[in-house]
């Protein structure tokens, strides 16, 4: 079997939406949350976590706040994050040094350093019920046994499970290699070719557990910075797993990014592995750069993800969130390569950027859109005092576009601010402009229609500046939205 995960589509491995979503949430917009929320680190997700509570009790309504909530405290209980220590138990133990290595849901290929938590169960299942793995499932047992008896014989049982496990999986994974009906009922019995590779990627781990291990024990996450001696034990752990395992070796650096408050924070230890000149350590470069490649790899993919989405249905505060995490990834790395004059990392960035940067401004275009929507005009006619389009106060207020309007206001009220983090400042100013001007042009021309106007034809046009006045609360400043009010109200009370 490969350990190569390039190759690797499967429909399966992609978040399933239709499947999971909320009530009121569309399938389509709940799979890209999903697919979004799975790529985020322990750290982060508790970051959001608190993020999402705030919004929540402060009233936000353009997110589906209890689900997303739900999900990750789900993630956060599954991370051991924020939460009281679980009991132990032979499974939990087992896979707890890969944990750095999890991710949610796996979206698209199988890669390097990426474990779905899907993948666990059906693995686990496989290694203690399979004939093959006889001696895994005894291990397992008297693993259980010892921990319910609180028995000094813990570790001991803890570390025969792991040798029982790699001459399990190597069995497997031999007879898959050699017997292709097997390999297809294997791969059924894990749920699919990508928790397949997931074994694989588990069986090359197992050699360096008491590494991982290490690693874990030496850097608790979240962590946010390295000091010099940190490095210095960081290329320690790193040299004790290279002599252990060729193969094995990258995963201690890639085990330590995954303990990163950010992931971007990880890279002091790329430049510094991959400085070493140390005749002991000759692939250390090598094995540095995946650490780096990973991190390209995450930046590229949600850049990319934000401009499949600028072409999908909008979401702006969906929008917002994964702008927001970009910004901070592509501000992250570049920081990073900066202290070390890595202009190729910088450029490569910046190209993601560009990519985000054209999202933006494909959402503020969209945003523009939806606000003119909830801005409705007619000729002018009759007694009006309005020579050009008036606003028509005859067409009724929707609820739907009132709502995607007030999101998208929101939405190019920070669009600016996006932008300048993305550091492409012009891709938003004219358009957030635009949008300002219009709002502002509309709510005085309601002014004058609310003193044109009598009976239901005044309650109409007061009507609609009561909702222009919500839609304009985040675009104008606070001052002018309270001069505007009260000018409605006296041009209501006019003769």
């Amino acid at each position: 079997m490969t350990n190569e995960f390039s190759e690797l589509t499967s429909a399966d491995e992609r978040p399933p939406g239709a499947a999971f979503a909320p009530d009121g949430v569309a399938p389509v917009r709940w799979a890209r949350l999903e697919a979004f929320l799975s790529t985020l680190t322990p750290a982060a997700a508790s970051r959001l976590f608190a993020a999402i509570e705030t919004a929540r009790a402060s009233g936000e309504k353009n997110l589906p706040t209890t689900a997303l909530l739900n999900m990750l405290r789900i993630r956060l209980f599954d991370e051991g994050a924020r939460f009281p220590a679980r009991a132990p138990t032979a499974q939990r133990l087992f896979f707890t040094p890969f944990e750095d290595f999890f991710v949610a849901r796996r979206r698209g290929r199988k890669r390097k350093g990426r474990i779905a938590r899907a993948s666990l169960s059906p693995v686990w299942n496989v290694l203690t019920t399979d004939p093959a793995c006889m001696a895994a499932a005894r291990a397992a047992r008297e693993l259980d046994a010892a921990i319910a008896d609180a028995r000094e014989d813990r570790d001991e049982k803890e570390a025969a499970l792991f040798i029982a496990a790699a001459e399990s999986f190597a069995r497997l994974i031999a007879h898959a290699d050699a017997d292709t009906a097997y390999r297809a009922d294997l791969t059924e019995r894990l749920g699919g070719a990508g928790a397949m590779l997931d074994m694989a990627e588990i069986n090359l781990l197992l050699p360096v557990v008491e590494q991982l291990k290490a690693v874990q024990a030496a850097f608790v996450r979240p962590v946010y910075s390295f000091t010099e001696e940190d490095l210095f034990e960081a290329r320690r752990l790193y040299a004790r797993t290279q002599a252990q395992s060729r193969d094995g070796a990258p995963y201690t650096l890639l085990c330590l990014a995954g303990r990163m408050d950010a992931p971007w924070r990880a890279m002091p230890v790329y430049y510094h592995i991959a400085a070493a000149r140390d005749e002991r350590l000759p692939e250390a470069r090598e094995d540095a750069r995946e650490l780096l490649e990973t991190l390209f790899e995450d930046i590229e993919s949600a850049a990319r993800a934000l401009e499949r989405d600028a072409e999908d249905a909008f979401e702006p505060a969906d929008a917002a969130i994964r702008l927001e995490h970009f910004a901070a990834f592509a501000a992250g790395m570049i920081d990073e390569a900066r202290r070390e004059r890595d202009g190729v990392t910088i450029n490569r960035v910046e190209a993601c950027r560009d990519i985000a940067a054209a999202a933006l401004e494909r959402f503020c275009e969209q945003s523009l859109a939806a606000v003119r929507k909830a801005l409705p005009v007619r000729h002018a006619g009759g007694s009006s005092r309005l020579m050009a389009l008036r606003p028509d106060i005859e067409r009724g207020l929707d609820d739907g576009v009132q709502a995607m309007a007030s999101g998208a206001a929101q939405f190019l009220s920070s669009a600016d601010a996006l932008a300048g983090r993305l550091a492409r400042a012009d891709v938003s100013e004219a358009i957030t402009a635009d949008a300002v001007a219009e709002v502002r042009r509309y709510a005085n021309d309601l002014v004058v229609e609310i003193r044109s106007a009598e009976g239901a034809e005044r309650r109409a046009a007061r009507q609609r500046m009561e909702a222009t006045l919500r839609l304009a609360a985040p675009l104008l400043a606070p001052l002018e939205v309270s001069v505007l009010k009260e000018r409605a109200a006296a041009a209501s009370v006019s003769a």
